[in-house]
Parts: C-alpha cells; sequence; structure tokens
C-alpha cells in the first residue's frame, strides 16, 4: 500500500538541484511512496493522493493563483536530502496554508512517513472490509451493560461507512463457534506445531480450542476477501464458543496483518485501524478505568483499593478481561497464554477451556486515543505507564497503571471506556493522521 504522489517543480528551479532532492526522498521513502513523473507548476496534474514540493522558489508567492487553480490535493513539502523540509520553507508553508491549500510539513521522517502512509490509507479503505461476527448484539449474558453501547446502533455502522469508505460485513458468531468446534483435534495439533508462544494452561484442550477458532477464522477472512480488521462478540454471546478468540487475534495478525478489536466494537476497530496502519508502533484496545471514577471501576475488577499513588486523581488502571489487554506477541515485552478470568454474577463468561492474554508492554510514555460516536473528532491523551499491577483473585491480574496529566480534564473530555493505546508520544503523529482523514484532535 503506497501513496501516488506527484512532484511538482516551479519553472525557475534548475532540473539538478530538483532532482538532486528527489532522488534522495525516492530513496528514503521508497516503502512508501510511487513518486509519479513530475509535473511543471501550472501543468495539469494527474491523479494521485497528493502532490510534492521537493524545492520552494519565489514563484509559491507570485503564482499563487495558479497553485490554487491547479492543486486540488493535500501538499506536501520534503525539501532536503535527509528527508525533510528547511526551517527557511516555513513562511512558504504558512502562506500557502493561509490561502487555502492542505499543506503538510513534516519535521521528521516519522511524521512523514505517517503522512503518507495515511494518504494511501484513505483511498484505499474504500475496497477494504471489517468482518464482525454477531448474533444477538446488546443482548446475550449481560445485556444491562451492553445494551447502552453505541457500536451495535446501525447508526454507528452507517457514519462510519459514509466517513472512511470502508464496508462493514457481519456474520453469526452461532456458525462460526460451530465450525472452529468441527476441527478436527489432529488438524489443530498440525497447526500448532506452526507457532511458538508461551502459554500456562494445565490442559491441552483448551490451547487446541483456540487453535481451532484461529483455523475457523482465517478460513472466513480468506473467503470473503479484502477484509483488514475482524472482532466477535466474544463476552455477551460467548455461549456461542466453547473457548475465547484471544490467541486466535494474536495469530491472525502475524499470519495475515490482519486487526482485531474485542467484543465486537467496531468503532474501537476503526481507532485502532487508523492508527496501527499509519504509527509504528505497539498498539492494543483496553478498558480504561480512572481512579477518579471511584467504586464503580473498584467492583468491575472486583479489587479493593486502587493503589497508593501519588497525585491519584491523575492516575488510571488499564486492565481488560484480567490483563493488560490483547498485546500481539510481536509487540510484547512478555507474552504468555493463560486460563481465563472473567465472571459475571452467576455465570462463568468465557468458561474453562478460554484462554487470556498476559502481555506487556514497555513501560514509560504511551499515547490514549479514542474516535467519538461521529467519527469527526478523536480523543487524544498523552500518558505515562508507570508500572504493572497484581491483585490476586480480581479480575485484575495485571494491569498497567498510567499517569496523565489532568485527570479531571481527561474525565471531562473521555469518551468511551474502552481506549486505543499506542506506545511512544503519538500525539503529533496523530494529528497528522486526523487531518489528512479530516478528523479533529481533541488533545489534552
Amino acid at each position: 500500500m503506497k501513496t501516488r504522489v506527484v512532484p511538482l517543480q516551479f519553472a525557475s528551479v534548475e532540473d539538478k538541484e530538483f532532482h538532486r532532492i528527489l532522488d534522495a526522498l525516492k530513496n528514503i521513502y521508497r516503502e512508501e511512496v510511487e513518486f509519479l513523473d513530475p509535473v511543471s507548476v501550472g501543468e495539469p496534474v494527474p491523479e494521485a493522493d497528493a502532490v510534492l514540493f521537493p524545492v520552494l522558489w519565489v514563484e509559491v508567492y507570485k503564482e499563487i493563483d495558479t497553485l490554487l487553480d491547479t492543486i486540488h490535493l493535500p501538499v506536501i513539502v520534503l525539501t532536503t536530502t535527509v528527508g525533510v523540509s528547511l526551517m527557511f520553507d516555513w513562511e512558504a508553508v504558512a502562506y500557502m496554508k493561509s490561502k487555502g491549500l492542505q499543506v503538510f510539513n513534516p519535521h521528521s521522517v516519522e511524521l512523514a512517513k505517517t503522512v503518507f502512509r495515511a494518504l494511501a490509507l484513505k483511498r484505499e479503505m474504500k475496497h477494504q472490509k471489517f468482518l464482525i461476527f454477531q448474533d444477538t448484539p446488546g443482548d446475550g449474558l449481560i445485556p444491562e451493560q451492553f445494551k447502552i453501547f453505541y457500536w451495535w446502533n446501525e447508526e454507528c455502522t452507517r457514519s462510519m461507512q459514509e466517513k472512511f469508505g470502508i464496508t462493514i460485513v457481519r456474520k453469526s458468531y452461532k456458525a462460526l463457534g460451530e465450525k472452529a468446534k468441527s476441527i478436527s483435534d489432529d488438524d489443530a495439533r498440525r497447526e500448532l506445531k506452526r507457532w511458538n508462544f508461551p502459554e500456562e494452561i494445565p490442559y491441552e484442550r483448551p490451547v487446541l480450542g483456540a487453535i481451532k477458532m484461529f483455523l475457523a477464522l482465517r478460513e472466513e477472512t480468506d473467503a470473503e476477501g479484502d477484509v483488514v480488521g475482524c472482532g466477535v462478540n466474544c463476552l455477551n454471546e460467548a455461549y456461542f464458543s466453547d473457548t475465547t478468540p484471544c490467541l486466535a487475534w494474536n495469530l491472525l495478525y502475524q499470519d495475515r496483518g490482519i486487526m482485531w478489536v474485542c467484543e465486537g466494537d467496531t468503532s474501537s476497530l476503526m481507532t485502532q485501524y487508523l492508527m496501527g496502519k499509519t504509527i509504528d508502533s505497539a498498539i492494543f484496545t483496553t478498558n480504561i478505568y480512572p481512579f477518579l471514577s471511584g467504586m464503580p471501576a473498584l467492583s468491575h475488577e472486583k479489587i479493593q483499593e486502587f493503589p497508593d499513588v501519588p497525585d491519584p486523581d491523575d492516575h488510571a488502571l488499564l486492565v481488560h478481561c484480567g490483563y493488560l489487554g490483547c498485546v500481539p506477541q510481536c509487540m510484547s515485552r512478555k507474552w504468555t497464554l493463560r486460563p481465563p478470568v472473567l465472571g459475571w454474577h452467576s455465570w462463568d463468561l468465557v468458561g474453562e477451556n478460554g484462554v487470556a492474554v498476559d502481555a506487556e508492554v514497555e513501560t514509560g510514555d504511551v499515547t490514549l486515543c479514542k474516535l467519538h460516536g461521529d467519527f469527526e473528532k478523536i480523543f487524544v491523551e498523552k500518558a505515562v505507564l508507570e508500572e504493572y499491577v497484581q491483585y490476586p483473585g480480581s479480575d485484575c491480574r495485571n494491569g498497567g497503571l498510567i499517569k496523565v496529566a489532568d485527570g479531571y480534564d481527561m474525565m471531562e473530555r473521555i469518551c468511551s471506556h474502552h481506549v486505543v493505546v499506542l506506545t511512544g508520544k503519538r500525539s503529533n503523529q496523530m494529528k497528522a493522521v486526523g487531518e489528512v482523514f479530516g478528523i479533529e484532535v481533541d488533545l489534552g
């Protein structure tokens, strides 16, 4: 998936200088960009995702009307052989923006790659699919919790499709569970030999069941075609399967590059897909429990109290299904497949045959994000993952402890209990992705 870019040349710019910089850019961004033939300013611009200025010249001011008449694509300014722009170009960039052009002026190669990937993704998403398995959304084992979630609603699906052009395909989770059960133990054992992952499951059946779910999901995604994201209503409709999809998501991502989401949350899936395909970082979806949320969070996780820390109002736990979240093995510093944790009232949500992922990413800076329901705004929060905390016997066996700058501000802005987490300081890249897709970034 490469973005298609047309280099633009001002008439007074020497060919030697133009191609010296362009050739360097072609080498630096060879994995992200398909460079089309250069075009002189004023000539018709062929179909592409963006135009590129390897050299800016004084004509940018003199020929602004020509630029406005002929450029109807995003403009990227990269004017050095090291893949970024000169500080002397900032005035021209600001001028073009003031006249109404959409201009990207990346200060780093990493940021430029994010812009290029986002532009390509915006085009490609119109031909891609999310595949979601569910039968009774909003009902099921715990309707008192799931009935309130927006992602079940037709409006959510319609808004997402209108905004991004992606197709959302829904199939039966019951049928998927039956397909997984029909796979023989021998076939599952053969597939298991392909993989190497740490596990502390006391007997064979749960691991084989998880492998069967992976095989069933892989067959479904391959048959559907063009699937880039997948999810199932795994908790609320747990009775349709004798396993959980946690291991399957790990293997499906490594085998096919398909993004995953828990509970069939398409809004989180879109958030994770947008950021995961454009930003080179570990990424996962989890639940956030700000200390300010108090007793509801404590009771949900079956813990007596939050960790004793300075500035508790600025802290939160990241926990999902007992652990940090469903993080792929390839993105983790530690990763172990374990028995399931969750229970709810008198129900054992996932059953003794289920599995759960206990994973850790590196501590340090992280960035949280989540698309709003109208997909016109995205919540972004800078944070620090300080450490991991354990509550034996609870629904928080190994969760992440994070600190934000202002917990009260976050509580005012947060739009979901599900958040997508990226390692590192990523708000600048998220702003670029937002600009490409016309999404307002709500940054705390």
